[in-house]
């Protein structure tokens, strides 16, 4: 039996991680949340996540640029969350690499339908 999919949850928002990580964990997913950055690179060399939800509004580090170096490094979905919603905050994510752009506030169904998605599309696993 292969382990459920592992996401990796990085916002300073307490609330907002504990929220994502009682959905996800709820539909099946195995969740690990960060607060910082570099708490969250750090990890990232003991773990390897099926996919990787970024806030883009980091205490220390660029969220953006934070994406575009994971996705140039690693084989994890990316699902931006963040409550930029101008369509040029969305465009440029995604054209540095992520997979999903989602805004604050969302649809828990639709965001856990996205984080589905991207996960059974890198094809690790089954969601």
């Amino acid at each position: 039996m292969t382990d459920a999919p592992l996401i990796a949850i990085l916002d300073d928002e307490p609330d907002i991680r504990r929220l994502l990580a009682a959905a996800l964990e709820d539909a099946g997913f195995r969740t690990a949340g960060f607060a910082r950055a570099t708490e969250f690179e750090a990890a990232l060399r003991r773990m390897t996540p099926d996919a990787c939800l970024i806030d883009l509004g980091l205490p220390d580090r660029d969220g953006l640029a934070l994406v575009h170096r994971l996705a140039t490094e690693s084989g994890a979905a990316i699902i931006i969350i963040s409550g930029r919603a101008q369509v040029q905050d969305r465009v440029t994510g995604l054209e540095l690499g992520a997979d999903d752009y989602v805004t604050k506030p969302f649809a828990m169904d639709e965001f856990l339908a996205r984080v589905r998605a991207q996960v059974r599309r890198t094809g690790l696993v089954d969601a």
